[in-house]
C-alpha cells in the first residue's frame, strides 16, 4: 500500500508541474507586439520601465522595443518594414512626420477603441488631438506636445552685464540690445555669443512677425512664405548675425570645429541659446551656473507664433493584435508614463492636468518654464501634407542656407524656392 501510495503522490505532483508549467498555454499563446520608438537616454529608460510594468500588468503580453535613428532615417526604417512585410505593431510618432504615415493610410483609426474605453480626448491639449486627427479619424493617441520657443539664458552673463532677465512680453528689440551687451571677445580670443539657436530655427521669426506657413494648415494648397512679413522674418534672423554680430554664423561654427550652439551655451559662450525644451536632462547634468528660461520674444508688432512639436504612439492597420496593442497605447501614452516623462524635464505632457502639475511645473532649471502651459496657444503644428517636409529640405533648406551664409538674401532666394513649393503642393 505503501507503494501505491507513494506511486498516486508522485503522479499528482507531476501532474500539478504539468497543469502549472502547460497554463500560459491552456489560456492561449502569449501575444508579442513590436514597438518602434527613439529617444535618448533619459527617455529609453523610461520607455523600458514602462514597458516593464505593463508587461507585469499584462503576463499576456510580451513586447519587443525596436530603437531605431530618429528624423528621416526613422520614417524610411518603417516603411522599408513595411514593404518588406515585416511591420512593427505600434510605433512612436512625431507631428512633423505623422502625416506620411496617414496619407499612406498605415495607421489604425482609434476611434472604436477611444469610444469603447469611454476616453476622454478633452484631457488633452486640443491642438495636438487635431493634429492627430485626419477627416474625423484619430490615429496617436498623444505623449507630450513641444512649442518649439524655449530661450534658454545664462543668468551669470546677464548679471555680470547687469541685465535684467527676460519676461513674457520681451521683444526682438529687447533680445536683440540684451544680446549686444552680452556679445565679448574673451582674453583667449574666443567670443561669447549673445544668441543662439540648436539648428536653423527660423519659424518663430516669421511666425511672431505675422507671417503663415501656408494659406490653410488642414488642407495647404499654397506656401505663403514669400509674404512680405515672412521674408522680413528671414532677414531679421539674418541680421542677428552679419548686422548686429551677436548670434554665430554656420562659418564661425565650422571654424571652431563645428561645435554645437548648444556647446557653446553650456560653456558660457552663448549668453542665449533657443531650442526646446527637451533639452532640460541635459543641461541639468551639463549645466555648472545659474540659468533659466523665457519664452521667444514678441514680434515688432506684439505677435507671438512658433512651430509646435510632440507626439504618441499608433497602431499600424496590419497588426494582428489591435487589442492588446491599444492597451500598450493606453499604458505609453497614459498619465503614469508621461508623469514619469515629465519628471525627467524632458517632455511637457500632452494631457494638461499633468502639464500643470508638479511633474512637469517641478521647480527645478528650468523654473519658469510655465510659460510653456500657455505657449501651446501661440503655436502651430507643420502643414497636413505629406509634401511638406520634402519640400522643406529640397527647396527652402537650400535657399536659406545661402542667406544664412550671407550670399544672397531673402527677397533673392526665398521666392522662387515657394514657388517649387507650391508646384509640389499642388500635386
Amino acid at each position: 500500500m505503501g507503494t501505491i501510495k507513494k506511486a498516486v503522490s508522485l503522479f499528482f505532483v507531476l501532474a500539478l508541474v504539468f497543469i502549472l508549467s502547460s497554463c500560459g498555454n491552456l489560456l492561449g499563446p502569449k501575444v508579442t507586439l513590436r514597438c518602434a520608438f527613439w529617444g535618448d537616454t533619459s527617455e529609453i529608460e523610461i520607455i523600458k520601465k514602462s514597458v516593464e510594468l505593463f508587461k507585469q500588468a499584462n503576463p499576456g503580453i510580451d513586447v519587443k522595443l525596436e530603437r531605431l535613428p530618429a528624423g528621416d532615417p526613422y520614417t524610411e526604417k518603417i516603411l522599408t518594414q513595411i514593404a518588406g512585410g515585416n511591420p512593427v505593431d505600434v510605433m512612436f510618432v512625431n507631428a512633423e512626420q505623422f502625416y506620411i504615415y496617414a496619407k499612406k493610410n498605415i495607421l489604425l483609426p482609434l476611434n472604436e477603441y477611444v469610444a469603447k474605453d469611454k476616453m476622454q480626448l478633452d484631457k488633452f491639449y486640443p491642438k495636438i488631438i487635431d493634429k492627430f486627427t485626419v477627416d474625423n479619424n484619430f490615429y496617436v493617441l498623444p505623449r507630450d506636445i513641444a512649442p518649439v520657443c524655449v530661450v534658454f539664458y545664462n543668468k551669470d552673463l546677464f548679471n555680470k552685464a547687469g541685465l535684467k532677465y527676460p519676461t513674457a512680453d520681451w521683444s526682438w528689440d529687447d533680445m536683440r540690445s540684451m544680446a549686444s551687451k552680452m556679445q565679448a571677445k574673451n582674453a583667449d580670443g574666443s567670443v561669447t555669443f549673445g544668441f543662439a539657436d540648436e539648428w536653423g530655427i527660423w519659424e518663430p521669426f516669421v511666425l511672431s512677425n505675422g507671417g503663415k506657413l501656408v494659406n490653410d494648415l488642414k488642407k495647404p494648397t499654397k506656401c505663403l512664405l514669400d509674404s512680405p512679413e515672412a521674408l522680413a522674418g528671414f532677414q531679421y534672423r539674418h541680421d542677428l548675425m552679419y548686422k548686429y554680430k551677436v548670434m554665430p554664423a554656420p562659418a564661425q561654427l565650422s571654424a571652431m570645429g563645428g561645435v554645437g550652439a548648444s556647446d557653446l551655451f553650456i560653456q558660457s559662450k552663448a549668453a542665449m541659446f533657443m531650442s526646446g525644451i527637451w533639452k532640460t536632462p541635459f543641461f541639468r547634468q551639463t549645466i555648472k551656473f545659474d540659468w533659466d528660461a523665457a519664452p521667444f520674444p514678441k514680434g515688432p508688432k506684439g505677435g507671438r507664433g512658433y512651430l509646435i512639436s510632440g507626439g504618441g504612439y499608433s497602431i499600424l492597420r496590419s497588426t494582428k493584435h489591435p487589442e492588446e496593442a491599444w492597451k500598450l497605447l493606453t499604458y505609453l501614452a497614459g498619465e503614469e508614463g508621461q508623469k514619469a516623462l515629465a519628471q525627467t524635464g524632458l517632455a511637457q505632457p500632452a494631457i494638461k492636468a499633468i502639464a500643470e502639475s508638479p511633474a512637469f511645473l517641478d521647480g527645478k532649471p528650468p523654473v519658469s518654464k510655465k510659460f510653456l502651459l500657455d505657449a501651446v496657444n501661440y503655436g502651430c503644428f507643420a502643414p497636413d501634407t505629406d509634401k511638406w517636409q520634402e519640400s522643406l529640405s529640397s527647396y527652402l533648406q537650400p535657399a536659406l542656407d545661402k542667406v544664412w551664409a550671407n550670399d544672397k538674401t531673402p527677397e533673392q532666394v526665398v521666392p522662387k524656392a515657394v514657388g517649387e513649393i507650391n508646384k509640389m503642393l499642388g500635386k
